[in-house]
């Protein structure tokens, strides 16, 4: 009989196994444990390890009941820290939950049974231990400067360790030791968000060296609000983020959870790496809200588009305003290799461009887009094989022109975007159409700002007070007491450099098109004139479709959402007594 054979899990109740090491002093000895199972209702006091498998292609082994088991050179090497740490500490034996020795991994049933746990083995453990790899060179470095930043220093932005820090001369060395630290593989992994959002009390451990990570997380936030560190969403981002899931999840009353880890933690979370695609779903169904986690079912023996479709199908019917939809990127079709629906987003792709248009976090609740009109329901239906579906709305146009925006907007000298009154006056000209709007009586080069900004810059009355004054302080310098419709004229110099800052991010994938109906838009790079742009009835954003190839009648491929002045507010849906429903099947 084989190791898991002597240790089977419960049949009448969830359950686990853990395991517990022999303790010894000698670093280079053979690691041996014992394991058991246990109900997850009545398990004793155990640690969660959270740790990255590793590519090494040699394998190194552990003795558990006297049974040889191979593990990744990484787990191994935590085992013999953490083995060491008890010795040392004059700890006793502390039981430990590890995914790799724990589940049966060869067994899909049984680790889709697990996995369905994991949320709940992960909160219920006594402390989540979190294994980036042994140390290196500037290990010590990193960990003292994380020190001295999570420190009290008597600022708010640790401002006061900054100048310390400079007056020892070492601030070029704690830098680059702090960037090696972030770029560690233990951050990429989907997996350790689950994993230290619900964990009771989570320590960071890197070689022989520990600190908490709510100080990681302290230190890291004091680093970039000081100035020492720069703040990248691609580098110390990914560990902020983890923090700040962790904040949420942990503080948050009930409601406000359901609101919060909606579908934008998948959206969030699509930089992050998972050696089995299906995990980019799985590894998030424990934080996610209750409507969404109660309809992803974790089961591997379903390939991934099925995974990534079956979540598609469960969004459209669980989240508000057709949401799934905005997270389709068009450009992620040239480089997948998977076989999806169009309208099915594919999270094994990681994040492109600007992100989703509607900014939840950014606007205020109040001034959310709601272009698909108050009180009109979703009208969603599955047609024929299940990857087909219909959406009803109505037909706004077809793209007449196209606009690039980045070879226009462009600073060649450091690829930075610069925007001013005079650039968007020359750019709006581009489109042929009257020095007024039709659909909001404005001057049309200030409908083109709007339009190529998302309605998302500082002068957008989208924008919630908190935002902005946090993100535009330029802007609450200014004399904010002009009436809106005033504020693009004789903007200020500084103004406008704050304008180029932010609107980087939103334009990096975007064109700007021109509908034959006179409509000014912003989509995504790869749509082409001819494409329909529709509104669905209870949408947040519009979306551009094209028609299916060969053509049929009220069938097409999905393209993405888009951005259309003047339509943002429910303009055209609202008229309910004089707009006209169709259908519209997505392939």
């Amino acid at each position: 009989m084989d190791l898991y054979g002597l240790f089977p899990l419960f049949s009448h109740t969830p359950s686990i196994r853990l395991i517990e090491l022999e303790l010894n002093g000698d670093g280079a000895s053979k690691i041996h444990s014992k394991m058991d199972t246990y109900s997850i209702h009545l398990q004793p006091d155990y640690d969660a390890i959270s740790y990255t498998w590793g590519t090494d292609p040699e394998w190194m082994n552990i003795y558990i009941n006297d049974y040889e088991y191979p593990l990744t050179p990484n787990l191994h090497d935590a085992l013999q820290q953490f083995r060491l740490n008890q010795y040392k500490n004059g700890m006793s034996k502390r039981k430990l939950w590890i995914d790799a020795i724990c589940i049966q991994q060869a067994d899909n049933a049984e680790k889709s049974s697990q996995l369905r746990l994991m949320r709940d083995i992960y909160a219920r453990a006594s402390s989540v231990l979190m294994w980036l790899g042994k140390l290196d060179d500037s290990t010590e470095l990193a960990f003292d400067t994380f020190e001295r930043f999570a420190a009290n220093d008597d600022t708010q932005d640790g401002s006061a360790t900054f100048r310390d820090i400079e007056v020892l001369g070492t601030a070029d060395e704690r830098k680059a030791a702090i960037q090696r630290f972030i770029q560690r593989p233990y951050f990429d992994r989907v997996w350790i968000i689950q994993e230290v959002v619900v964990a009771k009390k989570a320590m960071v451990f890197c070689g022989p060296f520990s600190i908490a990570f709510e100080r990681l997380y302290s230190a890291c936030q004091r680093m970039t609000g000081s100035g020492f560190f720069p703040y990248s969403v691609s580098s110390i981002g990914k560990l902020t983020y983890l923090g700040d899931w962790r904040r949420y999840f942990q503080k948050m009353y009930a409601h406000e959870k359901e609101e919060a880890f909606d579908m934008r933690v998948f959206v969030d979370s699509r930089d992050r790496n998972a050696t089995d695609l299906r995990d980019k779903v799985y590894a998030l169904r424990g934080i996610a809200n209750s409507a969404i986690m109660e309809g992803i079912r974790v089961d591997y023996n379903h390939s991934v588009e099925r995974v990534y479709t079956d979540l598609a199908k469960h969004l459209l019917i669980a989240q508000p305003g057709l949401r799934v939809l905005s997270a389709v990127v068009l450009q992620h079709r040239k480089h997948s290799t998977l076989h999806l629906p169009t309208w099915v987003p594919d999270w094994s792709q990681r994040q492109w461009g600007g992100g989703m248009l509607q900014k939840y976090y950014r606007f205020a609740p109040s001034k959310l887009f709601k272009a698909g009109g108050m009180g009109m329901c979703r009208r969603v239906t599955g047609v024929e094989d299940s990857k087909t579906i219909c959406l009803e709305g109505i037909r706004l146009g077809t793209v007449k022109s196209i606009i690039p925006v980045r070879p226009t907007l462009t600073c060649e000298d450091n690829n930075t975007f610069v925007i001013t009154e005079t650039k968007i006056r020359e750019m709006a000209t581009q489109t042929t159409l009257q020095e007024i709007y039709p659909f909001t009586r404005e001057a049309l080069w200030k409908a083109f700002f709007h339009t190529l900004t998302a309605d998302r810059s500082a002068l957008s009355t989208r924008i919630h007070e908190d935002y902005a004054r946090k993100y535009f302080s330029k802007f609450q310098e200014w004399n904010l007491s002009c009436p809106p419709v005033e504020r693009l004229d004789n903007l200020p110099t500084a103004a406008w450099a704050e304008i180029s800052k932010t609107v980087g991010p939103i334009i990096e994938d975007k064109i700007i098109f021109v509908m034959r109906e006179g409509y000014l838009g912003l989509g995504q790079e790869g749509s082409q004139v001819g494409d329909v742009v529709c509104i669905l009835s209870g949408s947040e954003t519009p979306f551009m479709l094209r028609q299916s190839s060969p053509p049929q009648e009220g069938r097409f491929q999905f393209l993405s959402e888009c951005y259309v002045h003047g339509v943002m507010d429910g303009e055209v849906m609202n008229n309910q007594e004089s707009i006209q429903l169709e259908k519209f099947l997505m392939e």
